[in-house]
């Protein structure tokens, strides 16, 4: 008769699996290891934001497509060539926009003359400062910069997305060109992008000189006097 145990079958075939019985180590409870469980995770769901960006891109895909097809050669390598998109698309808009854009908005082409204009002005004021930039150069923290230009002592420009941009004119090598504030401060006028315009515009007033110029020789009050004469000329 053979023994039970030993990982031997037992005597009975018939037997129920319940009531054979096998030699084998006790188990510890802690050495019984759980199968891990797997992470639940939620589907994301596409956001109102998504759906407006998705449908943005989607609607100005074309118009991108119909300048790139009606622009002529030059124009397209200028576009290239601006050391930004927004430059290069305002200039390319400028360009070939009448032929692209009349029958939805007329006044797309002016928007992109303006825009390219504004774009102008900075290349002629040595390019923008960024808020933290500026700060950096006038070596302050970027809510004293931001206090100065609310205080209309430091100039800024805004843009489309929000942001405000520092012309590089307005600063030295030690900060801000001294008696910066005393020329804002003399405008009659308080748009922006009039102001930097006029700065960077001859006037009679100083034998032909701009009055950012007069400002870097060290003439502030007369570049005052001469910006207290302008008016409004760009909107």
């Amino acid at each position: 008769m053979k023994r039970k145990g030993q990982g031997s079958p037992p005597d009975d075939p018939e037997q129920p699996p319940e009531e054979q019985v096998y030699d084998q180590e006790p188990v510890e409870p802690s050495m019984v290891r759980e199968r891990p469980r797997m992470a639940y995770r939620a589907t994301p769901q596409i956001g109102a934001r998504s759906l407006l960006a998705a449908a943005f891109i989607k609607r100005y895909s074309s118009l991108l497509e119909r300048l790139g097809q009606a622009a002529p050669d030059d124009a397209i390598a200028d576009a290239l060539a601006a050391p930004d998109e927004v430059g290069g698309l305002a200039a390319l808009l400028a360009q070939v926009g009448p032929d692209t854009a009349r029958a939805t908005d007329p006044l797309a082409s002016a928007r992109a003359r303006g825009a390219q204009a504004k774009g102008e002005l900075l290349r002629q004021a040595g390019g923008a400062l960024r808020l933290g930039e500026a700060a950096h150069r006038l070596g302050v923290s970027p809510q004293a910069v931001h206090a100065r230009r609310k205080r209309g002592t430091l100039l800024a420009v805004p843009q489309a997305n929000g942001e405000w941009l520092y012309p590089a004119c307005q600063f030295g090598p030690d900060g801000a060109l001294p008696g910066l504030g005393l020329v804002l401060e003399a405008f009659g006028v308080r748009g922006p992008w009039t102001q930097l315009s006029v700065l960077l515009a001859p006037a009679q007033a100083l034998g032909g000189r701009t009055p950012l110029q007069a400002l870097q020789a060290g003439e502030a009050a007369a570049a005052a006097q001469a910006v207290s004469t302008y008016g409004e000329y760009i909107a």
